[in-house]
């Protein structure tokens, strides 16, 4: 195998990178966690370093001169344009839509219906806000909360990502005729809720079923 180098110029460029070599079982050199975990920490170029014990690490500043001891497979810095999508979750996807009918929001409800209010933007559900927030002191950020209003007025601006997961799900409806979904928080506490977008979705099915009781089911979902 021969050390890999990916240098990655944007935000959209790095989730593409990182989802791959997840994909491929790399995890970050020294914490031995998930390559999409790592968040990123400043709004550059930066190089990820594959090393070929299937470690991964990462560079500040692009060195010319340490990136010749490594195979370039991606370049980001010369790509014409930044991809026109944003990929998101099928998740964050499920929230923006309970939003939208929550706010009585968007230019398809009703022409008269499209106005954002400051009460709406703080009414965001958490998975959403935390996506605007997390780039906050950069332009970036502006241009998601900007994708959020466009998506509003009707605009094409998010890509489900497709992939397969497993959910946690009571067997029975309650009295409601609702379904309980098993919502992992930190890893450590679980708790049920009753929307189907804040259900955890688990990697693997014996994941998941080590947070499932008798009472309950491990489910395969599509995420498209």
């Amino acid at each position: 195998m021969t050390n890999k180098a990916y240098i990655v110029a944007n935000e959209q460029q790095e989730r593409e990178v990182l989802e791959q070599l997840e994909r491929e079982g790399y995890v970050w050199r020294g914490l031995n966690t998930k390559p999409t975990i790592q968040p990123r920490l400043i709004d550059e170029p930066i190089p990820i370093f594959a090393r070929d014990d299937k470690r991964l690490t990462f560079d500040y500043k692009v060195n010319e001169a340490y990136l010749a001891d490594y195979e370039i497979v991606f370049d980001g810095r010369k790509e014409e344009k930044m991809a026109d999508k944003y990929v998101v979750s099928q998740k964050f996807m499920n929230a923006l839509e309970w939003w939208k009918k929550m706010c009585d929001l968007g230019a398809d409800i009703d022409v008269n219906f499209g106005f954002v209010s400051y009460d709406d933007i703080e009414n965001l559900p958490e998975i959403v806000s935390d996506w605007w927030c997390s780039l906050a002191g950069t332009t970036d950020s502006n241009n998601r909360l900007i994708a959020i209003i466009r998506w509003v007025n009707g605009e094409d601006v998010f890509e489900v990502e497709k992939s397969k997961k497993w959910i946690v799900r009571s067997k029975e409806v309650d009295s409601d005729g609702e379904t309980a979904y098993v919502d992992l928080v930190d890893n450590v506490h679980a708790y049920v809720t009753n929307r189907l977008f804040i259900a955890t979705r688990f990697d693997t099915k014996e994941e998941a079923q080590e947070w499932a009781n008798s009472h309950q089911e491990v489910v395969e979902v599509v995420d498209v």
